[in-house]
């Protein structure tokens, strides 16, 4: 099953239609002898090198935004822990507060990452806010014991966590470039039908019944450049929780990892 629903992942409209309009040229290239040589070679310059490209660059996006989100549960982990361990007379209710407010703070992160791009300023600003109220609540613990460095090391950790978010941002908002993007997607869509004749060309060695192989190269062509744009898509956005692969904030995991 986990195998279907990793290929339906892969192809969408595109892939038919890609796939349906490569058929119909080399079915037209077949009927009216229209056959040429065409290299294969420019294939691999036009569309596979500049796609290939891009999904590196976007599976470079992702694994940057596993290091991030990684830090900010790492940050925010340290903060707790001398929230909880440090101070000489803590309230148990301090306890429960503190992690109230970073569960707080990973659900506002989690909102901002899956949510529409043009619509994330209000996300990010409940971000800043409670990375703020956490900030006061630092202060706060001074009454219970803590001593002034750890606070200063609350407040660094704070700051790291703020800057891990900010490249979250950053991947989050500046992708691949819109150039590179529209020029792969208008070449994945002529390259197939400029090639029927090449098609063609293959398909004159059949004939009888096996003719009919002729159009699975077509087929095979355009499924496997239809393929690798849609994974070059899926990872584009790392958060938007459409692929297999994309990035989860699990609330509940962060949840059990503040253990009081």
């Amino acid at each position: 099953m986990r195998f279907f629903k990793d290929f339906y992942y892969i192809t969408n409209f595109k892939t038919f239609f890609v796939t349906f309009s490569a058929i119909c040229a080399t079915y037209i290239c077949i009927t009216y002898k229209i056959h040429a040589d065409l290299p294969l070679a420019l294939v691999s310059i036009a569309i596979i090198f500049p796609v290939v490209f891009a999904i590196n660059s976007a599976y470079a996006r992702r694994e940057q935004g596993l290091v991030s989100l990684a830090a900010c549960k790492g940050f925010m982990y340290g903060f707790y822990r001398i929230a909880v361990d440090h101070p000489k007379d803590l309230d148990p209710e301090k306890a429960l507060e503190c992690k109230k407010k970073i569960i707080d703070l990973f659900t506002s992160l989690k909102r901002f990452l899956e949510s529409d791009p043009e619509e994330s300023a209000s996300f990010a600003k409940e971000v800043y806010t409670n990375i703020k109220v956490l900030s006061l609540f630092s202060k706060t613990l001074l009454v219970q014991g803590l001593h002034g460095r750890s606070v200063s090391r609350m407040a660094v950790f704070l700051t790291r966590f703020s800057v891990a978010f900010e490249e979250m941002q950053m991947i989050f908002h500046y992708r691949t470039p819109i150039g590179l993007k529209a020029y792969g997607k208008i070449f994945l869509v002529v390259f197939p039908v400029l090639y029927a004749p090449s098609f063609a060309l293959l398909a004159s060695n059949f004939s009888g019944l096996a003719i009919h192989f002729s159009y699975l190269i077509p087929t095979l062509y355009t499924i496997i450049l239809v393929s690798l744009d849609n994974i070059q898509t899926q990872l584009e956005n790392p958060f938007d929780q459409f692929g297999s692969d994309d990035i989860r904030v699990d609330v509940d995991k962060i949840d059990q990892m503040l253990i009081p």
